[in-house]
């Protein structure tokens, strides 16, 4: 009669993969505090709005507060990191996110528990908070300030987009942490056929990408694959040496100045020459 198998070993090498399995299910992160991190709302900037119609104070805004029966209360103030500008008499007071109508109303009443007559006017004379983005396969790539009446076409033809740009596939990106919007526009059939149906107003914080062409494609594939060799090369044969004395040559000033040196000659006044170490025998 044959012995009966046993499983044991075979059990016993399961456990350690099970355990590594459930390893990480024990250890959970603080749910709380990630969720407290987490953008719960638009682009993720504290303060949102649309200045299309109606400004709002943001972070790093200069407003001018004015008033012409009470001159200690006027000046130029700039909001801080806080939301907060500095006022006379009634000090820090918080503003980010108002409107600038809202701002008169409240510095107005403000004012007047220390002078009845206080009548306030407010006007933003700089704006460093409203910005949208743009990148892809165009000249003027980056942030971009938002000065308002910005539409899509606008903002492609101002960033001058090159001929690797697909330009019938342009998107329109405003961000949200649940429902994003993205817009296809075609640039061709409005430049080429007045086609406006997707030439739509830009915000503050839009995204807008210019993807590539297969050329544009073709391109960057070919400068990832020979990137190291690039480096590569340069490193070796000492391109960038060479390219900065073909460079240097270029440059007359300091060209006559080498020049100069290297046949012993006196420079012309005004060129100060490279100083050359003397030899062992006290000749340059």
């Amino acid at each position: 009669m044959s012995e009966p198998r046993t499983t044991r070993p075979a059990a016993l090498a399961v456990w350690p993969l099970l355990a590594i399995t459930l390893l990480p299910g024990c250890v959970q992160p603080d749910d709380g505090r990630v969720q407290q991190l987490l953008n719960q709302r638009g682009f993720g900037t504290r303060y949102v709005g649309d200045t299309n119609e109606q400004y709002y104070l943001g972070i790093g805004d200069t407003v001018t507060v004015t008033d012409p029966l009470n001159v200690e209360f006027n000046g130029t103030f700039k909001v801080r990191t806080d939301g907060v500008i500095d006022l006379p008499i009634i000090k820090e007071i918080f503003v980010a996110g108002l409107t600038v109508p809202d701002l008169e109303q409240m510095l107005t009443d403000r004012f007047r528990e220390y002078n009845t007559t206080a009548d306030v006017s407010a006007e933003v004379v700089t704006s460093a908070s409203k910005w949208y983005y743009i990148d892809g396969e165009v000249a003027l790539a980056g942030r971009k300030p938002f000065e308002g009446e910005t539409t899509l076409f606008r903002a492609v033809f101002d960033a001058a987009p090159s001929i690797l740009a697909d330009d019938d596939a342009i998107r329109l990106i405003r961000a949200d942490p649940y429902h994003p919007l993205v817009v296809e526009f075609d640039y061709d059939d409005m430049l080429e056929g007045g086609w406006a149906l997707a030439n739509a107003e830009v915000r503050e914080n839009d995204i807008i990408y210019v993807p590539p062409n297969i050329f544009g494609y073709l391109t960057l594939f070919t400068q990832q694959l020979f990137s190291p060799l690039t480096v590569l090369v340069q490193n070796v044969l000492g391109l960038d040496r060479l390219i900065y004395s073909i460079d240097t040559f270029g440059d007359t000033d300091r060209f006559r100045g080498n020049r100069n040196n290297f046949f012993g000659r006196a420079a012309p006044a005004g060129d100060a020459p490279l100083q050359v170490a003397a030899g062992p025998e006290g000749r340059g």
